[in-house]
């Protein structure tokens, strides 16, 4: 887990505070993988899911904030920086 420090300062976000909810997904992410657990994200909402063989994974839990799916890409642009889809 890294912050893009260039990308913070771009955005005027505290790259302390980006940093810290960042680590904080991050260990939530590597608990829930090790549980088995996708977390998805699509349409602004999100999801964990567990994947029991069944038709679909089942929806062990809704999340609340914003989450976007996709397939994630990101590249670096004209202007110097990181930007995503």
């Amino acid at each position: 887990m890294y912050t893009n420090d260039e990308e913070c300062e771009a955005a005027g976000l505290d790259r302390k505070e980006i940093e810290r909810i960042a680590a904080g997904l991050s260990r939530y992410a590597k608990q829930a993988a090790a549980l088995g657990l996708t977390i998805f994200g699509g349409s602004g909402t999100g999801s964990l899911r567990y994947d029991d063989g069944g038709n679909g994974k089942l929806v062990v839990a809704e999340l609340r904030g914003l989450f976007d799916g996709g397939d994630g890409g990101e590249r670096s642009t004209d202007d110097g920086y990181l930007r995503g889809e």
